[in-house]
């Protein structure tokens, strides 16, 4: 190494050097709780913790500082005391953003909870919601202004990539070179994808000029199409499902979640297509139907017209050295 790599390496910020998680197992009021923590990019850190009480209990959390939460809860119900908001409670398969100096947790006995989430100043927040599209950023702007003290509090239903990440994040060992690296990547991916969850990207009914019956229809559309991504799909089938005429679906669906139907499903089913070829256990073929798509060629053209390589290369890239799944009871 020369001297020039040298001085960078001793003059280097401790906070920008990759680092092994650090793992904990300890008691606190009446429950066991374990897990990992690890600094993922300047500013922000991973948790992922398990809370296994013995008995109804109750204990303080203080963070010392302003601090925003990004999270996700994997198993369990989560309930806290927030000064100002009073009881809150989110769910497993819920994410949730947070903005707290100190809250007051819950927990019933051998009611166990699992969940991941993401620190950071509201600096760093800021930083991370100036990059935001428009209608994000004023839904995110309380977490980051240096002006907002009191606590504040969003959360939704996760989607299935966010479910799917998550899960990436919690076998990632970290505790060596490839897989501190996609610890990173899906860490980043997942916070990605946070917000672009239909609940924060979506625009308010008034907005697009939509009655709340329409929006309430079109955001049944969105969430049939995840679930039914191997059926065959027209807009007259989806009007008469969820009651709403043709030419209010097509222009409101665009208004609200910024893409037409199709480009919707197509966008779910390469998502989901992404996520079976990296975990390997199906062919190329079956995955091309599990997703609605009856031809693989086309299947095929489509994948490489959005990910920039043919699904069998992308899975073999993926296979390599790829690391199971654990088993969750």
């Amino acid at each position: 190494m020369d001297d020039k790599h040298k001085n960078f390496k001793r003059n280097a910020p401790a906070e920008t050097l990759f680092e092994r998680p650090v793992k904990y197992d300890t008691r606190v009021s009446g429950a066991r709780l374990r897990g990992r923590h690890v600094r993922v990019r300047a500013g922000m850190k991973l948790h992922e913790a398990e809370l296994l009480p013995d008995a109804k209990c109750s204990f303080k959390v203080e963070f010392g500082a302003d601090s925003v939460w990004l999270g996700y809860v994997r198993r369990g119900t989560k309930t806290v005391l927030l000064p100002d908001l009073g009881r809150k409670t989110v769910q497993a398969g819920e994410w949730f953003i947070v903005r707290i100096e100190e809250m007051q947790v819950l927990a019933e006995k051998e009611a166990d909870v699992e969940l991941m989430s993401f620190s950071m100043c509201p600096h760093v927040m800021g930083s991370l919601v100036s990059l935001c599209e428009t209608v994000v950023a004023d839904k995110l702007h309380c977490f980051a202004c240096v002006n907002q003290h009191k606590p504040t509090v969003l959360h939704g239903r996760a989607n299935k990539k966010l479910q799917w990440l998550s899960e990436q994040i919690s076998i990632a060992s970290a505790d060596e070179l490839k897989g501190r690296m996609e610890l990173e990547a899906r860490s980043l991916e997942w916070i990605s994808e946070l917000v672009n969850q239909p609940t924060l990207a979506e625009k308010d009914d008034k907005e697009f000029g939509c009655s709340a019956h329409d929006a309430e229809a079109l955001r049944k559309v969105a969430a049939y199409l995840e679930k039914h991504l191997e059926e065959e799909h027209s807009l007259a089938d989806l009007c008469r499902r969820f009651y709403i005429n043709e030419f209010k679906l097509k222009r409101n669906f665009k208004a609200m979640y910024g893409i037409t139907v199709f480009g919707y499903l197509r966008e779910l089913r390469f998502q989901r297509a992404e996520q079976l070829l990296r975990e390997g256990e199906l062919s190329v073929i079956e995955i091309a139907n599990e997703v609605g798509y009856s031809n693989p060629s086309h299947f095929a053209r489509g994948f490489q017209e959005r990910f920039g390589m043919k699904p069998k290369a992308y899975q073999n890239m993926h296979q390599a050295g790829a690391e199971k799944p654990k088993d969750v009871n």
